[in-house]
Formats: structure tokens, C-alpha cells, sequence
């Protein structure tokens, strides 16, 4: 057991560098890393399943502690992230595939790597977690319900059948975990290290397979796709910080909203464009295109802000 904290240790200290890595490695040699792509599903339950292990009450504390930043964070990344995605898509004339896979990137929820990302820009990490567990509980609704809503027009939507995929992928694997927490709960302190290592590995294979699979396909949509999923990026970091301080949230606290909103769940995102719009190829080109430059915009601000702080 002191073996696996070490490692899992190490790689939450390097995650991000070890990210960039496999990326590197999966665009120049994406043959050992194609046996992941058809496992994505798979692995995002993994993920979410380590997230059911983890929770407890301390994780909806913010709820009740902070309400007012809570509910900002959460409002916006269902309305602000889904909105400027669906409109930059059509102000811009995009396929409605692309259209499609802009929407699908935001609308659904932060990804768990804005935790990691608060905790290194010096950001309010119990806030921010209380937004990654309730808006990916809430994006089991939410989500199918935006995509039918923006992207209904573009393609025959189901919405009951992407519901069904979003409660099996994200909240079917959360309860399991939080009831094997319950059952062995007198041990969780021991294997908590172990569910946070594996959900990181999972991590860093869905972005090295997404890459692998997709490399040719990022760079080969155009560098309006890209340019566009970075702008959409970079607003949801300033409208995230900027309009929570204007809604008199600390700065502190607006850190926390500006990952949650800047760093969405990609995972999902390929899932759901995997598993229902598997025939529209474009589909999962903006959420892939998020993974990466998620990955390296998150990053770069966060030692921004952190050093802005130190200062």
C-alpha cells in the first residue's frame, strides 16, 4: 500500500506533465495507444465510479457554507458555456456536425481536472469540488435535455436514449461507488490513494487515445475549429472570473468558478459523440480539440493565477 500512494503521489504531482507526454507520444505514434478509444465509455465510468469512492459530506458542504458562489458556478456552466458554444458555432457558419460537437462540449459539466487546477492557481478546492460532484449529477438531466434543445434541429435527437447513456456512463458508476464507500467506509482512508491513481490513469488514457484516434482529424479540421474551441475556452476562464467578482464572489471563490467553467468534462462529451453520433465524423472534433487545449491552457493559468497570488 505505501508503493501505490508513492506512485499515485507522483503522478498527481506530475499529472500534467506526464498528460502532455502521452499526447505528444499518442499524435506521433497512435498505434500502441488505439486499443483505448472503444474503451472511453468504459474508462469515464471508472472515473466516475473513484468519484462516488471519494465523496462524502464535505463535498456538498459549499452548498450550504457558500450558496451564493455555489450557485453561480453551477448556473453558469449551463447557461454562459452551452450558450457561447451553440453561438459561436453559428456565427461562424460551422457544419452542422461541428454545430453539434460544440454543443456537446458546453453543455456538459467541469471536468474533474478543474479541481486539480484550483489547487494549484490558489483557489477556493472545497467550492469547486462541491460544483464538479453536484453539476455532473445534474448533467445526467441537463445535458441530454441542452443537446435536444440546441442541436435538435441539426440531427434526429433522442432525447430518453442519450438520458439512458449519461445515467449508465455517469451516475449508475457515481451510486455504486458511494454505496462500496458506505460498505467498506472503516477502510477508505487506507484505499483512498488507490482510487485517486487509478482515476488519474483512466484520465490520461482517454486523453492519449482521444489524441491517437483523433491527431490527424484535430489538425486536419482547420484552424477555424481549433481557434473557436480556444475561444471558447478563454471565455468561459473570463466570463467565469470576471462576471462572478461583478456578482461580489471573492477572488478566491471566482477561481474555482473560472476552471469549472473553462475545463469541461471532454470525456463525456466523445462519449455522448461516440455512442449517438457516430456516423456524423465531426461530432467529436470540438470535444476532442477541448481535451487537448484544456490541458494546456489549464496548466498555464493556473501557475498565472498562483504566481498573481504569490505576488
Amino acid at each position: 500500500m505505501k508503493t501505490v500512494n508513492m506512485i499515485a503521489a507522483f503522478v498527481n504531482k506530475y499529472l500534467i506533465y506526464i498528460m502532455i507526454l502521452l499526447m505528444i507520444l499518442a499524435y506521433f505514434m497512435p498505434q500502441p495507444f488505439l486499443w483505448i478509444p472503444p474503451r472511453i465509455t468504459n474508462l469515464l465510468s471508472i472515473i466516475m465510479f473513484c468519484m462516488g469512492m471519494t465523496l462524502n459530506l464535505d463535498a456538498f458542504k459549499m452548498v450550504v457554507i457558500q450558496p451564493k458562489a455555489f450557485i453561480i458556478g453551477v448556473l453558469f456552466q449551463f447557461t454562459i458555456s452551452p450558450l457561447v458554444a451553440y453561438g459561436l458555432a453559428q456565427v461562424f457558419g460551422l457544419s452542422s456536425g461541428l454545430i453539434i460537437g460544440f454543443v456537446l462540449l458546453g453543455s456538459v459539466s467541469g471536468g474533474t481536472a478543474s479541481n486539480v487546477m484550483t489547487f494549484i492557481g490558489k483557489g477556493d478546492v472545497a467550492l469547486t469540488v462541491s460544483m464538479t460532484t453536484v453539476s455532473t449529477l445534474l448533467a445526467t438531466i441537463v445535458t441530454p435535455f441542452l443537446t435536444y434543445i440546441l442541436a435538435g434541429k441539426y440531427t434526429e435527437i433522442s432525447f430518453v436514449d442519450m438520458l439512458l447513456s449519461v445515467l449508465q456512463m455517469v451516475l449508475v458508476p457515481i451510486i455504486l461507488g458511494v454505496i462500496v464507500h458506505r460498505v467498506i467506509h472503516k477502510y477508505i482512508d487506507q484505499w483512498l490513494q488507490t482510487f485517486v491513481l487509478i482515476s488519474s490513469v483512466s484520465i490520461l488514457l482517454i486523453v492519449a487515445g482521444t489524441v491517437a484516434k483523433n491527431g490527424a482529424v484535430i489538425v486536419q479540421s482547420g484552424v477555424i475549429v481549433i481557434v473557436l474551441v480556444l475561444i471558447h475556452n478563454l471565455i468561459g476562464y473570463g466570463a467565469g472570473y470576471g462576471l462572478s467578482r461583478m456578482l461580489g464572489v471573492s477572488a478566491k471563490q471566482a477561481k474555482s468558478i473560472m476552471f469549472q467553467l473553462g475545463m469541461k468534462n471532454t470525456g463525456l462529451a466523445i462519449s455522448l459523440a461516440n455512442a449517438h453520433f457516430a456516423t456524423i465524423a465531426a461530432a467529436v472534433t470540438p470535444a476532442a480539440v477541448g481535451m487537448v487545449i484544456h490541458q494546456i491552457t489549464g496548466p498555464i493559468l493556473a501557475n498565472l493565477v498562483s504566481k498573481k497570488e504569490g505576488k
